[in-house]
Order: structure tokens, then sequence, then C-alpha cells
């Protein structure tokens, strides 16, 4: 980690991690006492351990470690960095799987639910458990849908968040943290530059909608690895 954060000023740009199922915690720990040994203001720091045992089973058939046992060391791992996300709801794998709007929206929230629901069950306070999740849509090129997607998400996702919270609970923890991602499941091989034009406007969704930070794919993502040219222009 102190070589891949070389150069790196964790307080000035949110870092997101992402490292197989069985080594989370184990980063968590490496993570929480590099930042320390550099001096930083834990509070300060934004960034998430994308840890999603459901989508790990959904994409590859795997099922790796309990998922409210890991999740609860990850939470309570994290605990002095309180703008880390470590609970990912990775619904772009449903977007680029070529699920419709609406069935993207019900399974990430349904996802989410099921989250909120284990881990209170394992003994974590639902305010705790909400405010360490981070949801990953995906954006497709159905524009003013994929606005309205992202403002239903929130007041949906709030009204979930409710029933688990205590009276003296602080309302803000139901508050969704969304990331959005460009699909790919739409680009063509053909006539690549025509992908600029997808991407443009699945931004401009993902922007209006209201998300907390988004990824633009490079254009030429689907048949070869991007280079400076294409990253630069997402």
């Amino acid at each position: 980690v102190e070589a891949l954060l070389e150069g790196i000023c964790a307080e000035c740009v949110e870092l997101n991690f992402t490292t197989c199922q069985g080594h989370v915690a184990e980063l968590a720990g490496i993570l929480v006492a590099y930042f320390q040994k550099k001096g930083y203001d834990l509070s300060k720091l934004k960034g998430s351990i994308n840890y999603d045992y459901l989508n790990t089973m959904l994409a590859k058939g795997k099922e790796k470690g309990d998922l409210a046992e890991t999740g609860k060391t990850l939470i309570e791992a994290t605990e002095a960095l309180p703008g880390y996300k470590v609970i990912g709801v990775n619904a772009l794998s449903l977007n680029n799987a070529g699920a419709y709007i609406y069935q993207e929206l019900g399974y990430a929230l349904a996802w989410g639910n099921e989250y909120l629901h284990q881990l209170t069950e394992a003994g974590v306070p639902a305010a705790k458990v909400a405010k360490k999740m981070k949801f990953n849509f995906g954006v497709g090129s159905n524009y003013f849908m994929e606005i309205a997607k992202f403002r239903a998400a929130r007041m949906l996702w709030a009204d979930i968040v409710a029933q688990y919270l205590k009276e003296d609970d602080c309302k803000c923890a139901a508050q969704m943290h969304v990331h959005a991602e460009t699909s790919t499941f739409n680009l063509t091989v053909f006539d690549a530059y025509v992908n600029l034009l997808r991407t443009q406007t699945e931004a401009m969704s993902a922007a209006l909608g209201g998300v907390d930070s988004m990824t633009v794919t490079p254009f030429d993502k689907v048949y070869e690895t991007p280079d400076d040219f294409s990253e630069r222009l997402a």
C-alpha cells in the first residue's frame, strides 16, 4: 500500500479499493495503519473498500466467507474512517447484463435491504450500517428515465432505511451515497466514436440525477485496453 499510494495525498482525493473478498478486512486494517502512520486527519479521508458478497455470487457463482461476519468486521475496522464506505451494492453488473432501469433499481434496493437486515441481525446498529454503504449504478442511454432512476433511488432508499432507524438515530443515515458508471453493454465496436455521444448523454443524466461521483467509460474499452487519448476524452 505504501508503494501504491506513493505521492498521493489521501486528504485531497477520494481513494476506492477493490480486492479479493477474503482479504477485505485485512486491507481495512492496513489502510487505517497507513493513514495513521502518515499523520492524516482520518475524519477528512474519503473513499471505499468494495465488499459486495452478493455481487460475487451473482457474477461468479462463488461464495467466500460469511456475509454478516465479514461485513461487521469491516465496519468495526474502519470506525476510525467515517468517510469510508465498505459495503457495496454493485448494480452496475445488472445494468451491463442488460437489465431494464426498473429492474436495476428494484434489485439494487432489495440488495441493499438484505445487507441492512443481515448486519443489524448480527448486532451492528442500522444507522452505522447505512452510513457505510455505497451504491454503484450503471447509466444507460435512456436519458430522462436515468435521471428519474437516481432521484427515485434516493427517495426509496430513505424510506427503507427509515424502517430500521431508532427514534434517536440521525436521519442523515438515510442518505444514499451513489456512484455512477456509464454502461458498456450498449457500446459499439463499429464506428466506435459514436460511443462518445452515448457516454456524454449518460454522464449528463448522472450529473442531473445528483450522483456523488461518476466514471465515464472510454469509448474503446469494449475492444481494446483504453489508451491515453480515449482516457483523456473520458
